[in-house]
């Protein structure tokens, strides 16, 4: 593959303006644009009979997520206690110099914490944690004293 762009991510959502208050107010992601997508087209590329409104969100650092809202409420997943007790995507990762303001504007626009708030002391090397979005979709703060990946 000779990639072009930075990857996109996809999320179905049930309450659209929700998730995209707590993207863009958590972790400070801005609304690109947004589109009604045509039954004519999402049926054939098999991703709603009826239609969908897309918001394309792009993050700091330039990747895209896509809030996708069908006409019809899509089913909600519960996530696992462990996250590797199921196959597919876990998670998004965000790295950021800022995890526990972070962390912290999201508790307040609704996510749920998973990890044990000792993985992300001032002490550490590496930061890290895992919550959950408003719908349950599993996001991980990652903070590193280089700014580099781990």
């Amino acid at each position: 593959m000779k990639q072009t762009t930075p990857v996109e991510v996809g999320l179905a959502v049930v309450d659209v303006d929700r998730m995209l208050s707590f993207y863009t107010q958590a972790l400070g992601c801005t609304e690109e644009r947004r589109a009604d997508i045509p039954a004519a087209l999402s049926a054939p590329l098999a991703m709603a009979d009826d239609g969908y409104l897309c918001i394309w969100l792009v993050t700091p650092v330039g990747e895209r997520i896509k809030l996708m809202r069908p006409t019809q409420t899509p089913e909600q997943d519960s996530t696992p206690a462990y996250l590797t007790a199921r196959t597919g995507f876990a998670y998004l990762t965000f790295y950021c110099s800022d995890l526990n303001e972070t962390l912290e504007r999201a508790e307040q626009a609704g996510a749920r914490l998973r990890s044990d708030r000792s993985l992300f002391g001032s002490d550490q090397p590496v930061q890290l944690c895992f919550f959950e979005d408003p719908e349950g979709n599993v996001i991980e703060l990652v903070q590193t004293q280089s700014g580099e990946r781990v």
